[in-house]
């Protein structure tokens, strides 16, 4: 028992698990509602095509957590983590249920948007509860599982989910999710009651409440403002992680590989069809970050974050060098499950380098804004993927993904220094 506890403590399970129940809706949503749209009631609607309003839905919870993010952190400095915790586990089950049995573009859009806030409360949440319950030397691994644990919802739902809906119906699955989802809510009571420290109101000008600082990593007081650049040096490179493996790469991937598929629609000889070899290739994805997560933390709180990012962001630049030089279905088959591996770990390593390098008082905040480049860069990476390719062609939006990773990993190792020398200090 003694042993579980330093492994990862309970109360991060308290954190976790409720999220991994809550988000089986969603992530069953961008399964489903691309080729069902009209069971959800999706059509031509204001002259704006049925593909636009799929497209909306399916983005619109990423663009209001660039709100939402900061929102979320207001609110648990002022009122603690565990009862805002417990309504955004409820709204989310809320919103699994108004999938089911909801109708129209208007519903599927106030769900979506719903479901967008209630998951900013739940991420920074588990954010939170790692780095009040923890130590230093499990937090990578307490960020692990918290990734491993969403994703492990996410995979079920697209399996066995899809499954039901298959079977089913459209109100019988989504309404089963509910009622899994809500079951959630009981757990999330356990969660412990944190109240984040926030930084006092000062009586400064207007002007300097509008300091660029303070929109892109948060206001930070006076003695922590030698933060800066480490902080913003660790959001921008994990916006690049998010546009480039988890936006770019797996939105393009299917499109990029119908290039090379023959009048059957299949690629290497005919062994695969273009939908089944990307839909084997963003599964593993998903498996990697349920399988690897909790390891990548372990590996990190050993190694050192700076140098494990380091090794981390080598790979993802290699990765998707060789997807450019070599332009063929076998180095997508080889480059892309190194890429999601590698994400899995720097993604894991940089959410506990944020928390670490942020100052007690700030941390809530200066999470949340984290998060916000986050869901950015996810964003963004989809949009700019294609237009990319409408230009120079998918291998230029790789390329693109490689220089934007390798720059930020740049300006990280310049603002918080040689990560060879940090290891040595370390050892």
């Amino acid at each position: 028992m003694m042993r579980s506890r330093r492994i990862v403590p309970i109360q991060m399970v308290y954190a976790v698990s409720p999220t991994g129940v809550v988000i089986m809706g969603d992530s069953l949503m961008y399964v489903v509602l691309p080729v069902a749209a009209i069971e959800f009631g999706v059509h031509e609607l204001l002259g704006l095509a049925a593909s636009f309003w799929i497209g909306l839905a399916l983005s619109i919870n990423r663009f209001i957590r660039l709100v939402s993010n900061s929102f979320a952190a207001f609110v648990y400095q002022r009122l603690g983590v565990r009862w805002p915790f417990v309504v955004s586990i409820a709204a989310g089950a809320l919103s699994t249920l108004a999938y089911g049995l909801g109708s129209g573009v208007t519903a599927l859009l106030l769900a979506r948007a719903v479901w967008g806030v209630s998951y900013s409360f739940m991420r920074l949440a588990a954010h939170l509860t790692a780095f009040g319950v923890g130590t230093s030397d499990m937090r990578g691994r307490m960020m692990g599982l918290f990734n491993s644990g969403q994703r492990f919802g996410s995979f079920v739902a697209v399996t066995a989910g899809a499954m039901l809906f298959h079977l089913t119906s459209r109100e019988v699955t989504f309404t089963a999710l509910a009622v899994v989802g809500l079951l959630g809510v009981l757990i999330a009571t356990r969660i412990p009651n944190l109240r984040p420290e926030r930084v006092r109101s000062s009586v400064e000008g207007f002007r300097d409440r509008l300091n660029a600082w303070d929109l892109a990593i948060s206001r930070l007081p006076g003695y922590g403002r030698k933060l800066r650049l480490p902080l913003l040096s660790i959001s921008l490179m994990r916006f690049a992680t998010a546009f480039g493996a988890n936006g770019l790469a797996i939105a393009t991937l299917a499109p990029y590989l119908a290039g090379f598929a023959d009048d059957s629609d299949r690629v290497l000889d005919g062994a695969f069809a273009v939908v089944t070899l990307a839909g084997l290739l963003v599964g593993f994805r998903w498996l990697s970050e349920i399988s690897l997560g909790v390891a990548m933390g372990y590996l990190s709180d050993r190694v050192g974050r700076r140098m494990f990012i380091a090794c981390g962001m080598a790979v993802m630049v290699a990765s998707l060098a060789m997807m450019v030089a070599f332009d063929s279905v076998v180095a997508v088959v080889v480059a892309i499950p190194v890429l999601f591996v590698a994400a899995v770990g720097v993604n894991t390593a940089l959410d506990a380098a944020i928390g670490e390098t942020s100052t007690t008082s700030t941390r809530a905040a200066v999470l949340g804004r984290y998060s916000t480049w986050l869901d950015l860069g996810a964003a963004l990476g989809p949009f700019a993927g294609f237009l990319i390719a409408d230009r120079i062609g998918f291998n230029g939006g790789f390329l693109v993904a490689a220089v934007l990773l390798a720059g930020t990993w740049t300006f990280y190792v310049a603002a918080t220094g040689d990560p060879r020398r940090q290891h040595r200090r370390q050892q």
